[in-house]
């Protein structure tokens, strides 16, 4: 081929990669261009969404504080004893102090019906000879806890019972056997506690006996064993 041909022709292909190559570029910054448009809108938009859904979020929350949801009047009477509609109607009204007693213990545990320290709490409640004295008519909330420790179990198990008694009859009791096995030979420890409800009238009086009182712990934990009585409302 004479040189003057291959000159052209090298001249012709050179310009049509260079027109390829412009185009190529042209089209490719078309399309990100317009990539880049779709990619904002879209995230403006997103944007936007999401501010609305805040905003309306708010309004709702706001709304809510301001108007909070009735609540259906609680006029069911109580039952009295354990029952769990009670403690439900409990823990939705505020507790008063009208009449209230907290005490602990004695240390000198010599009888079957325990005694009590009278330097606790005894605000419009008597107290005499292991007795809690009724003052005031009501619905009272009674509630007993006892610590109890076996240093060494006997060859036979051994029967813990807590009662609760109002004017000396048993309303409530709680019982737990221990030293059953053998792996249990020294220093167990039990926890027992009863809860009650009661319409107690004035000089109605609540006590606490025990089995196997001498295994009740003044020693190691002497703030744990405890009888306590609040009045929780009037008489229906």
């Amino acid at each position: 081929m004479p040189s003057a041909l291959r000159q052209i022709s090298l001249h012709q292909l050179n310009a049509s990669l260079e027109a390829a190559m412009n185009v190529s570029e042209g089209t490719v910054t078309s399309q990100l261009r317009a990539t880049s448009r779709t990619y904002f809108y879209f995230t403006t938009a997103t944007l936007a969404l999401c501010l609305i859904f805040t905003l309306a979020t708010i309004m709702v929350l706001v709304v809510q504080k301001k108007e909070p949801v009735p609540q259906p009047p609680d006029n069911s009477p109580l039952i009295g004893g354990n029952c769990s509609s009670d403690i439900l109607s409990i823990l939705r009204k505020p507790l008063g102090s009208e009449s209230s007693a907290y005490l602990q213990v004695s240390k000198s545990v010599r009888s079957s019906k325990l005694t009590w320290n009278k330097d606790g709490i005894l605000n419009g409640i008597g107290y005499h000879d292991g007795n809690l004295i009724i003052q005031s008519p009501g619905w009272y909330i009674i509630y007993c806890q006892l610590q109890f420790v076996v240093p060494d179990c006997p060859d036979n198990p051994v029967d813990l019972k807590l009662e609760l008694l109002i004017d000396n009859q048993t309303k409530k009791h709680t019982l737990v056997t221990v030293c059953e096995s053998k792996t249990e030979t020294k220093n167990v420890y039990r926890n027992l506690s009863q809860f009650f409800l009661e319409n107690l009238n004035v000089n109605n009086t609540v006590s606490i006996k025990v089995k196997e009182f001498q295994y009740v712990d003044t020693n190691t934990f002497p703030l744990d064993s405890v009888l306590a009585a609040f009045k929780y409302s009037n008489s229906n």
